[in-house]
């Protein structure tokens, strides 16, 4: 048996503001949804473009979707809005693969152990409620495989691949993480998250 442990880093452009970030993570059986969503700009507005996308997502998912699927979805209801990038990625533990959709300045990748690498890449644009391209794109998942989802508010700092393929668990890799990050004045989001083995008792 597996459990998807996972951690977050979530702040603030300005301490005493909203954050125009918004997430949601869940897991539904063998699959693990990650998603982050970004709205333009930062304050009040952003945050309701954000919280509309993760919204759309929370009310869709059920673990079986495509993240392209739960994408358009969600983009439905940002007619008038300031509108939001997001990425959701959908880790399947069962199949070992991960599928992912992205529009908009959202980083996903996965790491192994062996430090191999493997960026999902984003679309270009935003989510504003009109139609858009979307890609939906797969690679393989290893159990000791690593997801790392974040907005354009985080830069991982020179030695992140030495901290991540360190096997600390996913809190001890967010704060050793947030430690040595360069500080960007944005709203900011960081989701780190695997799946583990669960010992026999």
């Amino acid at each position: 048996m597996y459990s998807f442990q996972y951690s977050i880093h979530h702040t603030s452009k300005n301490p005493n503001t909203l954050s125009g970030d918004c997430y949601f993570v869940q897991t539904y059986g063998n699959t693990a949804l990650v998603s982050i969503a970004d709205g333009l700009g930062s304050g009040p507005e952003a945050r309701n473009a954000a919280e509309k996308v993760i919204r759309g997502i929370e009310k869709h998912a059920q673990g079986d979707e495509s993240p392209l699927a739960l994408l358009k979805e969600s983009n439905r209801s940002l007619y008038g809005s300031r509108g939001s990038v997001a990425g959701i990625a959908m880790v399947n533990i069962q199949k070992q693969k991960i599928s992912y959709a992205g529009i908009g300045n959202i980083t996903c990748l996965t790491i192994s152990s062996k430090r191999k690498k493997q960026y999902l890449i984003s679309n270009p644009g935003f989510l504003n409620g009109c139609p858009f391209n979307g890609t939906e794109r797969y690679f393989p998942f290893s159990p000791d495989d690593t997801i790392i989802l974040f907005s354009d508010g985080i830069e991982l700092p020179e030695n992140w691949e030495y901290i991540v393929t360190n096997r600390f668990a996913p809190d001890t890799m967010i704060q050793r993480l947030v430690k040595e990050m360069t500080f960007i004045n944005d709203d900011a989001t960081l989701i780190i998250g695997r799946w583990c083995k669960e010992e026999s008792v």
